[in-house]
């Protein structure tokens, strides 16, 4: 799911000992029947101000039914690799479920701080809104990309296999592969990382991403991450994955941001 993908992007790291900050914290997940803007941001009056390492809000624009899911929370564990940054983490996702029905649709956010005292607070979560751009036209070009093949055959489906990553590219399982995956991370101003390959532990639904990880302090763009995982025969191609490029805009307005 998309979580997974957030997850990964955010606890890449190994640990490291931060001093304690006070952060804001919410025992329950605010929901509206909405799509949050700088404008319509709720309260944070139910919260709380706890002493932790780290603090966190997630926001999660869900297009398919127009909710917006948002938590305000801590964490004590590692953060990203640069554990001195301020970061966002910015994704457009569609992806389609194993047992067909309505693909979903989302944007979301992933905001991470630790230089500050309250800095998960209800002005700060504004003030990102206001530099965000998350724009995607997958729903129009890309969905028959996602088609969910119940008859997947691994052996027949023709999965491009690459693989120039540093990092772990999981290997071809014919087996026992569900789908065709591929991804190009790029990171700082590293050269493109591809790796093409139909594994064993490939997410269960068919899904494309495209997401970017802004660090604050020194205004830079740290990563930019581009992923399809499909069944159609052939489908894991670098020129699908740049038709994801064409179909998605993600900035963040560092200038914008850091006005008064």
């Amino acid at each position: 799911m998309w979580y997974s993908v957030v997850l990964l992007l955010l606890f890449s790291a190994s640990s490291v000992i931060i001093s304690s900050l006070q952060c804001y914290s919410c025992r329950q997940l605010i929901t509206v029947n909405y799509l949050v803007t700088t404008d319509t941001v709720p309260s944070f009056s139910d919260c709380e101000l706890v002493n932790a390492t780290q603090c966190s809000i997630t926001v999660t624009w869900d297009e398919s039914i127009n909710i917006t899911v948002i938590a305000i929370d801590t964490h004590n564990a590692s953060s990203m690799q640069n554990v001195a940054e301020d970061s966002v983490v910015l994704m457009a996702l569609m992806e389609a479920g194993p047992y067909g029905g309505t693909p979903f649709f989302a944007h979301n956010l992933v905001f991470t701080c630790i230089t500050s005292d309250k800095c998960n607070d209800q002005m700060n979560l504004k003030q990102i809104l206001r530099s965000v751009v998350i724009e995607d036209r997958f729903r129009q070009e890309l969905l028959p990309l996602i088609q969910v093949v119940d008859s997947f055959d691994p052996k027949s489906a023709a999965c491009f296999t690459f693989n120039n990553a540093t990092d772990n590219c999981p290997p071809v399982d014919l087996d026992d592969c569900q789908r065709c995956q591929i991804s190009i991370d790029k990171v700082l101003s590293s050269s493109q990382e591809v790796c093409a390959t139909c594994h064993r532990n490939s997410v269960n639904v068919n899904a494309v991403i495209h997401s970017k990880t802004f660090l604050l302090n020194n205004r830079t763009q740290f990563s930019d991450h581009v992923q399809l995982d499909c069944q159609l025969k052939g489908c894991n191609s670098i020129p699908n994955l740049n038709q994801i490029y064409k179909a998605s805009n993600i900035t963040f307005d560092f200038a914008r941001f850091f006005e008064n």
